[in-house]
């Protein structure tokens, strides 16, 4: 067993100073090393750290030192000339005496540093990546629109808030006339072009605070707030004639529309009315809204 050491055999830099002038008493070359620096005849502890860490260690360290005899775990930067800096770790003990000491033992800490940093970085990544699997358990992939569970959240959330204030609201139900035919005629890489168009076309005549969903298939979902019967009534003609007037893809397409509108009927029976209604819409003929008042809103 080894039992002839020295105090270099740690590694760690110990340093000696007087507790009131903080003058350097003795320190290891292992510190000289490290701040890359030659012993001097006389030196201050603060002339080994940059301006920032002698601050601190006047107006921070040292006061705890006399009130509290012991500092741990301080974050100090050397000063190693030519624009090197190197972060450091400084646990300080005082020995009481005639002068008082403090015993300090100063640690590189740039692995440290640099592992935090990397912790940090994780953390932050992870975040990123959870905020987008959010957003993509949320969104219809096709057209970026919500999805259907996404808009049953939303909807049911925003709708019980709107009964508390009276507020009414209509729920649409839209669905792309003879879609089936448009993939069988064109293919399904067409198909998906004009579900996304239509996407398009509905978001561009919507207000930002409506919510806009793709439900299924060929089939989406639109709830507004604040809508009277007429208003409701001219949100879906409008939205018909812009789907008539503007070709998508080249081609001709049609939709129909069912929308009930309320103040008190909760969305689970709304969506049932709405989804009626454009049933009748297609039974009708296609290419047609129709609109309800279902509890005098």
């Amino acid at each position: 067993m080894q039992t002839d050491f020295s105090l270099d055999d740690f590694p760690v830099g110990l340093v000696v100073t007087n507790l009131h002038s903080t003058e350097v008493l003795q320190a290891s070359p292992y510190f000289y090393r490290l701040s890359q620096q030659q012993p001097l005849t006389t030196s201050k502890l603060g002339q080994f750290f940059t301006p920032a860490s002698k601050i601190l260690l006047e107006s921070f360290v040292m006061p705890m030192l006399l009130h509290q005899g012991h500092c741990d775990e301080i974050q100090l930067t050397i000063d190693a000339g030519s624009s090197v800096r190197i972060p450091v770790l400084a646990n300080a003990r005082v020995v009481s005496g005639e002068p008082a000491i403090v015993y300090w033992a100063i640690s590189p800490s740039q692995q440290r540093d640099t592992l935090y940093q990397q912790l940090v970085d994780l953390r932050n990544d992870l975040e990123i990546r959870a905020e987008k699997l959010e957003v993509l358990s949320r969104t219809d992939e096709l057209t970026g629109l919500l999805n259907r569970r996404a808009f049953i959240q939303s909807a049911e959330t925003l709708i019980k808030q709107a009964q508390r204030s009276g507020v009414a609201y209509a729920f649409f139900m839209l669905d792309i006339d003879f879609f089936k035919q448009i993939n069988d005629q064109h293919g399904h890489a067409f198909g998906d072009q004009v579900l996304k168009d239509m996407a398009k076309i509905l978001t561009e005549n919507t207000r930002s605070n409506d919510i806009v969903a793709r439900i299924g298939g060929e089939e989406f979902a639109l709830v507004t707030f604040d809508q009277a019967e007429h208003s409701a009534n001219f949100l879906a003609e409008k939205l018909l004639s812009a789907i008539r007037q503007q070709p998508i893809q080249g081609i001709k397409v049609t939709a129909s529309i069912g929308c009930a509108i309320a103040s008190h009927v909760p969305f689970e029976q709304l969506y049932k009315d709405a989804d009626a209604l454009l049933y009748q819409a297609k039974h009708q003929g296609r290419n047609r809204a129709l609109c309800r008042l279902f509890d005098g809103a």
